[in-house]
């Protein structure tokens, strides 16, 4: 999405908001912490998550933006200058003349986008539950993928860990990938921000913001649990796949459909049931679709709405 569009996005969110009787208040939605949702952009635009929130009664749409800031892509210290005052940064006479080149070509493109939105996250709470819509500029997502390769390029470019005093330890960082790679908050992480938040929280540094060894740390960390949650979601969702009766039954003993009664809502609640279930892995759609397909859960359907109809009936005008 270009920032033409997203600018849109902010612009009619108030609009929206007032059209499904919601009230639109600013809030860090990244911030909340509790059990979460990942509503995909490829699923739903802004009008139809606040569609859902108050099909689901929910009454409040919060939203928040991110803005960006060119700093956060320097990496390499200034000419003639050593890295001490930023102990972040990488001494520049420490890479090759071509990293340095596509740190500097990086660095011009951030700057360009200064300050610019690059994202907008709106948000509803329904039973403790919060259901997150994250909507990001094209640009962006392309300034952060090239971010986060220049940075594990530059740190394999240079000297290995164990000629130097200043690299992370290998086996530390095997070793919290691994716990990373097992926790809900990461696993369910809509956004390299949100995980990013959830790794600091669960491993502070333990000299504060300023150690930058265990920024490295987590970041290389969370590169690798990043690539075995991806494999571990694709082996997951296969297990659900070819068990689909069996997931349609603990569906069905959860009650998790009894009290919905509209096709999207009833999504939500079975993408809900089936990132629990697999351990805060977001389903894609097809599998939900084909899990709301199965024979016993069309058949619950076509009770309820059976139900439904005969209370009317005998409801008095």
């Amino acid at each position: 999405m270009g920032a033409s569009d997203l600018r849109k996005v902010v612009d009619a969110l108030s609009e929206l908001a007032t059209r499904h009787g919601l009230q639109l208040i600013s809030a860090s939605v990244g911030g909340v912490t509790g059990l979460r949702a990942a509503l995909g952009e490829g699923d739903y635009e802004a009008d139809g998550v606040a569609q859902l929130a108050s099909a689901c009664g929910a009454r409040v749409l919060y939203w928040d933006l991110d803005h960006l800031d060119a700093d956060e892509f320097v990496l390499l210290a200034k000419d003639g200058e050593e890295s001490e005052g930023d102990p972040a940064l990488v001494a520049r006479s420490d890479v090759p003349v071509a990293l340095r080149q596509r740190a500097d070509t990086l660095l011009t493109a951030a700057r360009r986008h200064d300050g610019d939105v690059e994202a907008v996250r709106i948000a509803f709470v329904v039973e403790g539950v919060v259901h997150e819509w994250e909507v990001s500029a094209s640009w962006a997502v392309d300034l952060r993928g090239r971010w986060e390769v220049l940075s594990d390029d530059i740190d394999q470019a240079r000297p290995e860990p164990e000629l130097r005093l200043d690299g992370p330890d290998p086996l530390e960082v095997e070793r919290i990938a691994g716990l990373l790679q097992k926790m809900p908050a990461v696993i369910s992480a809509g956004s390299h921000g949100q995980r990013s938040e959830a790794a600091a929280e669960a491993f502070p540094a333990p000299g504060g913001d300023g150690d930058w060894l265990h920024h490295r740390l987590l970041r290389q960390a969370l590169a690798r649990a990043q690539q075995g949650i991806q494999q571990d979601s694709v082996a997951a969702y296969r297990a659900v796949e070819d068990t689909l009766d069996e997931t349609a039954a603990r569906l069905l003993e959860r009650h998790v459909l009894d009290d919905v009664h509209d096709a999207p809502a009833r999504r939500i609640v079975t993408t809900d049931f089936l990132t629990e279930l697999t351990g805060g892995h977001r389903p894609k759609p097809r599998t939900v679709t084909l899990l709301l397909s199965r024979p016993a859960v069309k058949d619950f359907l076509t009770a309820q709405k059976t139900a439904a109809k005969q209370t009317q009936a005998v409801l008095p005008l």
